[in-house]
């Protein structure tokens, strides 16, 4: 929080302090929440249930879903509403009179620390589906070139390539994902699949860093020096369950582009997403919203936030949100992370009504596991768990009839224990 102040004071001497005031105040109020929890990382006496009163969850909710979209701190939120109430007292000031410029480039450099990357690199986008449609739209592809993807790939990462195509001119292929084996996958297994898919025609290849379904981590480094081993021009990572979660250094992971939603494991209001690209690639890349800014951010990442009118409050809380878990910081969250992979494992493990689905070891996946069920089809045992509160994802595949348990750092050991012990319950009851 201490840049963050001094940032906001540097940048008050430029915009002025009476635009600024209220920016700092709300700064300040964040400041004391982040340094209590700094301070109970330091002592070792962080834990769910005290980290869960952040938070704004019901009491009966067991909310096993962040995979899908996650639950904002109550200190995020609050500065969420602190930014709106600023806007509104003066809508042309900070929408249009550049009193929110220098906090936004802030905001960038918060999401360049955590990315691993130069801010430089990094726009500000809605969502993951919005950086590889950017993709879709704007890469230097056409008759004659290949974009590759497994059948792992979500949806927001392909069907942009799919819906192109045709009046981009290049081609679209699925290689098949062997998904009843990804408990049995190594990393090396992992880069073969792709590797081995790759022909002289792949210019761009796609895969998540950790897929949504089974949570399988992709070896980021390792496959993209494998795919431009091979010829591959341009590697785009699925970044949608990784960052907030994972610790990363985009910088030296060889990805040529990296999306990411952060109102996923950042926690940040819904809306926003990150996009990194290569600092070679910012003029090969074109833009898909342009309006008036165009001469003015050529050869920035800003050219890819051509929006005009834009949510700033949303985008503004967002640095909050990436200061909450950096307060928590990166160590913690990966103990209790790998906690609560191994409490899920072993609580499958031992029952008659579950079988674990996802990669053994936590080092090859992250907190987001699959977990097969029998006696009863995947949604129809979601919907009855969901009356005892617990919301997570099915899925019912040909490969798997499974459901997706994603926690966070907030879910507690007894939750984790009372979704085994009810749902054993209700599958037993068929």
């Amino acid at each position: 929080m201490t840049h963050r102040r001094a940032f906001l004071k540097q940048a008050g001497g430029a915009l002025g302090a009476t635009a600024l005031a209220p920016l700092i105040a709300t700064d300040r109020a964040m400041a004391s929440t982040t340094r209590g929890l700094a301070a109970e990382v330091s002592a070792g006496t962080l834990d769910a249930a005290s980290l869960g009163e952040e938070y704004l969850l019901g009491p009966d909710v067991s909310y096993l879903n962040h995979a899908s979209i996650g639950t904002i701190p109550r200190a995020v939120h609050e500065a969420h509403k602190a930014y709106l109430s600023v806007c509104e007292t003066n809508p042309w000031l900070y929408m249009w009179g550049g009193a929110w410029e220098a906090p936004r480039e802030n905001v960038r450099a918060l999401a360049a620390e955590t990315l691993g990357c130069a801010a430089t690199e990094v726009a500000i986008t809605h969502n993951t589906t919005e950086g590889f449609s950017l993709l879709a739209q704007g890469l230097p592809l056409g008759p004659g070139d290949e974009v590759l993807f497994s059948s792992l790939n979500h949806d927001g990462a392909s069907v942009g390539f799919t819906h192109h195509a045709a009046t981009r001119g290049y081609s679209v292929r699925t290689f098949p994902f062997p998904l009843e084996q990804a408990s049995r996958l190594s990393a090396a297994d992992i880069v073969g699949l792709h590797v081995d898919a790759i022909r002289p025609e792949t210019r761009a290849l796609v895969f998540p860093h950790v897929d949504n379904i089974v949570g399988i981590r992709h070896p980021l480094a390792e496959l993209s020096a494998a795919a431009h081993d091979r010829g591959v021009e341009f590697v785009a990572v699925d970044g949608a369950q990784t960052v907030g979660m994972i610790g990363l250094e985009l910088a030296e992971s060889g990805v040529d582009f990296y999306a990411a939603s952060p109102h996923k494991w950042v926690q940040c209001p819904k809306g926003l997403g990150l996009f990194y690209l290569r600092a070679e690639h910012i003029e090969t890349l074109r833009p898909m919203w342009v309006t008036w800014g165009q001469r003015r951010w050529a050869g920035t990442v800003r050219r890819f936030e051509d929006y005009g009118t834009r949510n700033f409050p949303a985008l503004l809380a967002l640095g909050d949100a990436l200061e909450f878990q950096a307060a928590i910081g990166q160590r913690a969250k990966d103990a209790r992370y790998r906690h609560m992979f191994e409490t899920l494992r072993a609580g499958a493990e031992r029952s008659d009504a579950f079988s674990w689905a996802s990669p053994p070891g936590f080092d090859r996946r992250a907190s987001l596991v699959a977990i097969s069920i029998d006696g009863l089809p995947a949604g129809e045992f979601s919907s009855r768990m969901q009356t005892h509160g617990f919301i997570f994802r099915p899925f019912e595949m040909p490969e798997l009839n499974s459901v997706r348990i994603s926690p966070n750092m907030m879910t507690s050991e007894e939750e984790l224990m009372r979704f085994f012990e009810i749902g054993s319950r209700i599958l037993k009851e068929g």
